[in-house]
């Protein structure tokens, strides 16, 4: 699908909030409210939207530290894959999980009430999990920056 200029600024306006009303977005796009619902839609339609969300503090619903867990693998037992994947999924500490180069194999964010917390989750992974090598950890001591969103020119 080939982005009209139109098309990037209701993405922009859309990560910002999505809660913005059709009228306030057409408005400050320059469509009429039905052609800024129809693009919207496509949109939606195309999968350029994923999907809409509210940003919740992990903070204030008592998930106090993040961690980056980088995850590396046994290279001989491809076999054993699945379980680690299906346990990212499942587990909804798993915050965020990429497929890295580098030491590791994968990186995860991990949202926790607290590092006992943690700890109770890692032994969990490695009981799960055969196929995990090792695993290194880093806590988060400072958020300089948070965000969903893409950024679209």
């Amino acid at each position: 699908m080939a982005l009209t200029k139109a098309d990037r600024e209701i993405l922009k306006l859309m990560q910002r909030d999505a809660t913005i009303t059709l009228n306030e977005l057409a408005e400050r796009v320059g469509l009429s409210p039905s052609s800024a619902q129809r693009r919207l839609q496509k949109l939606r339609e195309d999968k350029v939207i994923l999907r809409d969300v509210s940003v919740v503090d992990p903070k204030k619903v008592g998930m106090a530290v993040s961690m980056l867990v980088e995850v590396e693998l046994e290279r001989d037992r491809p076999e054993l894959m699945p379980p680690f994947l299906r346990w990212v999924a499942d587990t909804p500490e798993v915050q965020e999980a990429w497929g890295t180069s580098g030491r590791g194999d994968f990186t995860l964010v991990i949202l926790v009430q607290s590092v006992e917390h943690f700890d109770v989750l890692a032994d969990r992974m490695m009981e799960m999990n055969p196929n995990i090598r090792k695993f290194t950890t880093s806590v988060v001591l400072k958020t300089l920056k948070r965000t969903l969103a893409v950024h679209v020119e």
